[in-house]
């Protein structure tokens, strides 16, 4: 005897059960402060994304444009069988000479301009974001 139809179907078996569908990313809308669950990593006490910590020293003749999840675009390329380590800012625009000069400063290694991207030797992703959002990035 067969069961009658039921609204919705029957039940399907457990590996063939649905799980929920996408999950939302929704970290490019957090901000630092914000709630009540802090990281340990997280300043509660820190400015917000974009302002810089010093407000009256003038900003810079260019910009780095940050990702569409909200992280900087800066990048390192292990090549050579990890010999040699390079580290890419890309999404910048404005003055790029005084942007590389200041890149060299900061790195205190040489910088390439190549075609869309400032190429520093070394390992330099941590000291480059910190110092992009000091200064408003």
């Amino acid at each position: 005897p067969a069961s009658p139809p039921r609204a919705g179907g029957y039940p399907l078996p457990w590996p063939r059960q649905p799980r929920g569908g996408a999950i939302p990313r929704l970290g490019s809308q957090w901000v630092a402060g914000h709630g009540g669950n802090h990281s340990p990593f997280d300043d509660p006490g820190t400015r917000p994304t974009g302002e810089p910590l010093e407000p009256e020293r003038p900003p810079p003749p260019w910009k780095v444009l940050r990702s569409h999840n909200g992280n900087l675009p800066v990048y390192t390329k292990l090549s050579k069988g990890g010999i040699e380590a390079t580290t890419n800012i890309i999404h910048f625009f404005g003055d790029v000479e005084h942007m590389k000069k200041e890149v060299m400063k900061i790195c205190e290694s040489p910088v390439r301009l190549r075609s869309g991207r400032l190429e520093v030797r070394g390992l330099h992703a941590w000291k480059l974001k910190e110092w992009l959002v000091s200064i408003g990035m």
